[in-house]
């Protein structure tokens, strides 16, 4: 049965402490600029919001999101379409529909939506059809036309690539042989591969990885994500002193606030943060795996790997590990798309928690004489 009150507690006292980072490195990045509360306002709000969604999707039962899996992947794929029939931002890209309060960015929504859509479709079919490359090939065309092609068309090619990303983490985890799970990346992703690199921007990226030039245009960011570590050392330079915000790193408040937290908090912060998440991952996977229910269990998996890989994605850019796509820090970054999506999905992962488990541990009962 479905247990009245409760949830994992380290995943709940994690997100808990990641929220009071965030709050705290979105404001030490922006108090320099001449409204000093503009963004810890407008990240306050978001959080409100997605705090109040994440609650709702607590209470939400689990079989709900399995009834309308399929309606949301749909309604998605509408938004998507709906973004890019909107006017472009300067750069050129369609990728947010202004909702007054903040812009909403589809392609969020859209990682869920495939989530649902995946944990649905093989948590309907029996056993026996992993044994064949039929539905992997299925649900690979149905995501690439329906999710990654829209997304990388806007153009948000890392978003299409996480997407990517996630869907084989979801059919590694649903049992399929090895050898049919690697499908979507022997066979999608080199021609999402050569996709990216016809374009300028996206091999700009790539340049810079590997230019240690500080003043060239390709280099610039990573030189000064580095040095912001190097910066912070062992134990920081202290919350709010530290000197790359000052118009050095670009959106240090998004893409790059772990280089904030390294520089102002050193690589103890940094760690403490790495922790966390690492927390989350492995109680979100054990609490998951531990579900009597396949939907429950590969949706639990699902939000976990949303949040997790999203954090990965962020810090091995921050770290100049891996090209700058635009990943923000999830509970941590500002951005209001980004800051609500990852409630709902602590939300959906602390009502997975709370699920019936394959096998219910009842205490015995005493006898009369104890």
């Amino acid at each position: 049965m479905v247990r009245e009150f409760y949830f994992d507690k380290l995943i709940l006292i994690s997100f808990f402490f990641l929220i009071i980072v965030g709050v705290t490195f979105v404001y030490s990045a922006t108090f320099t600029l001449n409204d000093s509360f503009y963004y810890l306002k407008r990240h306050l709000i978001a959080l409100s919001i997605g705090l109040l969604l994440g609650l709702l999707a607590y209470i939400t039962p689990i079989e709900l999101w399995k009834k309308n899996a399929y309606l949301l992947f749909i309604f998605s794929f509408v938004l998507l379409i709906v973004v890019l029939m909107l006017p472009a931002n300067p750069d050129g890209a369609k990728r947010w529909i202004n909702l007054f309060i903040f812009n909403f960015q589809p392609s969020e929504f859209t990682k869920f939506a495939t989530v649902t859509f995946i944990a649905s479709y093989i948590s309907r079919k029996s056993s026996n059809f992993r044994d064949s490359m039929m539905p992997i090939v299925f649900i690979c065309t149905v995501v690439f036309l329906f999710a990654v092609l829209p997304v990388a068309i806007e153009p948000h090619k890392g978003a299409a690539l996480y997407i990517l990303m996630i869907t084989f983490l979801m059919l590694l985890s649903s049992k399929f042989k090895s050898k049919y799970a690697l499908f979507p990346l022997l066979v999608i992703l080199p021609f999402f591969v050569v996709f990216i690199l016809k374009s300028q921007y996206a091999v700009s990226r790539f340049k810079g990885m590997f230019d240690s030039n500080p003043i060239s245009k390709e280099g610039y960011q990573s030189f000064q994500s580095m040095l912001s570590f190097a910066k912070g050392g062992i134990f920081g330079e202290g919350i709010g002193n530290g000197f790359q915000k000052l118009k050095y790193l670009p959106e240090i408040h998004t893409d790059y606030i772990f280089a904030l937290i390294g520089e102002e908090t050193g690589m103890i912060g940094a760690l403490g943060v790495l922790l966390l998440f690492m927390v989350i991952f492995y109680r979100g996977i054990k609490v998951s795996l531990e579900k009597r229910d396949e939907f429950t269990s590969l949706i639990g998996l699902g939000v976990t790997y949303l949040i997790t890989l999203n954090a990965v994605a962020h810090i091995m850019v921050n770290l100049n590990i891996a090209p700058s796509t635009g990943f923000t820090l999830p509970f941590v970054s500002y951005g209001g798309s980004s800051i609500i999506m990852n409630c709902i999905y602590m939300g959906v992962l602390l009502r997975v928690s709370k699920e019936p488990n394959r096998i219910e541990y009842i205490r015995p009962s005493r006898g009369l004489n104890g």
